[in-house]
């Protein structure tokens, strides 16, 4: 098969992306017989085809001017398959074409996680991993998402969510107390994050996250932490998680820098070198938290692909709470799946399969025989 890798975008969490679209592509290439066609999408949103994108030192020395007169031109009158032209713009220059039978797009953050790829690949009818357009933007989105959360009586922590114009310092502090966590609302990778432990570092914490975002979480903070995380899939029609990982950091709640760029830390490796796989915790716990996973993938338009669930766990009170849904972890969390009894080339063949299954179930009927332009007609003369 053919099968398109796309990574990148316009995203602060670009580079992260890069890093997983590598990390799944070194595993069909070493686990499967398909052919992979690395597909990078600039911060500037040009689409690039290129077979050296396969090898991650490309983009250390990445030139987007060598690819200025590319032109990657989608085929929208086909369908089923995901058929794309690039030439170099040249008279003489080299012309591509290609149809893919299946698409992983391994983009993290907004214009790629948020349903904004998966409408394309949906309106072509082309199957990829991960979630539809409903459930991307569900599980983008914070607010919505923990909306969603709380209508289904899953446990959450107490939040509340701000704009620039809304935001009330007084109101936030005699609602929530401290210390609080404030994020933006569409944004991963703990980018913008801030723990705020008095009242006077408020202000500066609300700041940096509307930098990255218009809309932002302000939630309580859970004491006596410990984060947990499980991954959950589809595999011939059941519903199963991995074991549960508990990542440890420096601090109370893991960095970007402790996630990707420290050198015991995360890259392709994810956390490898700082979790415990599985979790120090009792089996009572982790069967909760699978659990909580099965609902949530079920019910929560989350299926067809291998979402990551973070869960925050109070180690003294014994209070669980569901943090949030990640639709495509970076590295789409193979370490975790390996650890859990799915080989990297089992894993992502059976994503590939189950996106292809369920391409079939996405119904698009498009006859309806209404005689409205008939009716408009009579009704004019």
């Amino acid at each position: 098969m053919n099968i398109g890798v796309v990574f990148g975008s316009r995203s602060a969490e670009h580079d992260v992306s890069i890093t997983s679209g590598y990390a799944v592509m070194m595993g069909l290439k070493k686990n499967t017989d398909h052919r992979i066609f690395p597909i990078y999408i600039t911060r500037e949103w040009k689409w690039i085809y290129d077979p050296a994108f396969i090898e991650i030192n490309t983009f250390t020395t990445f030139d987007e001017n060598k690819y200025k007169n590319t032109s990657f031109n989608i085929d929208f009158s086909q369908t089923k398959k995901l058929c794309f032209t690039q030439s170099s713009g040249w008279i003489l220059g080299k012309k591509i074409s290609a149809e893919l039978d299946f698409v992983f797009p391994v983009l993290h953050g907004m214009n790629g996680e948020d349903g904004t790829i998966q409408g394309i690949f949906d309106m072509l009818q082309v199957p990829y991993m991960g979630p539809s357009v409903q459930g991307s933007a569900v599980g983008m989105n914070k607010i919505v998402m923990k909306s969603v959360f709380k209508a289904n009586d899953i446990p959450l922590v107490d939040f509340l969510t701000a704009t620039e114009s809304t935001y009330n310092k007084e109101y936030t502090l005699k609602e929530l107390g401290l210390p609080l966590i404030v994020k933006p609302a569409n944004l991963w990778s703990s980018i913008g994050i801030s723990k705020v432990e008095s009242a006077e570092d408020l202000d500066n914490a609300v700041e940096i996250a509307l930098h990255y975002d218009s809309y932002i979480m302000i939630e309580k903070c859970v004491q006596n932490l410990m984060e947990l995380n499980c991954s959950v899939s589809e595999v011939k029609g059941e519903i199963v998680t991995t074991v549960v990982e508990q990542p440890i950091g420096s601090t109370e709640f893991l960095s970007f820098e402790e996630k990707y760029v420290s050198q015991d830390g995360g890259t392709m490796q994810g956390l490898k070198n700082r979790v415990n796989i599985p979790a120090k915790i009792s089996p009572e716990l982790s069967d909760r938290i699978q659990n909580y996973c099965k609902i949530i993938y079920s019910n929560l338009f989350c299926k067809w692909g291998a979402p990551r669930i973070d869960f925050l766990y109070d180690s003294k009170s014994g209070e669980l709470y569901v943090n949030e849904i990640n639709t495509i972890p970076g590295a789409l969390q193979m370490h975790l799946w390996d650890k859990s009894g799915y080989p990297v080339g089992v894993f992502l063949q059976n994503l590939i399969n189950t996106g292809i299954e369920k391409s079939l179930e996405r119904k698009v009927n498009i006859d309806f025989d209404s005689n409205i332009i008939g009716h408009t007609i009579a009704f004019t003369k």
